[in-house]
């Protein structure tokens, strides 16, 4: 199963409303390889002229990190943000 079906599959089993910021970012995110900072999704996903303000990116990279759909690696003074290949759900929203 994808990380989109996943967290779509999250929300369902936890009757929540789709929140498809989180699942934009999720789906940017998946297209690293490699980790990626906040900014760089921030302007990819502009680039697409897609709507998206700087802090729903954050925001939803630290419910993805929170949740254990991704990873939060600090580097310096800047945070990297990888997709887990294996989601620990820790059930919070």
């Amino acid at each position: 199963m994808n990380i989109e079906d996943q967290i779509t599959h999250y929300f369902t089993d936890n009757n929540l409303r789709t929140a498809h910021k989180k699942l934009l970012v999720a789906k940017y995110l998946k297209t690293h390889k490699n980790e990626v900072t906040a900014e760089t999704l921030w302007i990819q996903i502009k680039e697409k002229r897609l709507d998206i303000s700087i802090a729903s990116v954050y925001n939803s990279l630290n419910w993805l990190v929170e949740l254990g759909f991704a990873e939060k690696i600090a580097q310096g003074r800047k945070y990297l943000y990888q997709i887990r290949e294996t989601p620990s759900l820790s059930g919070k929203c």
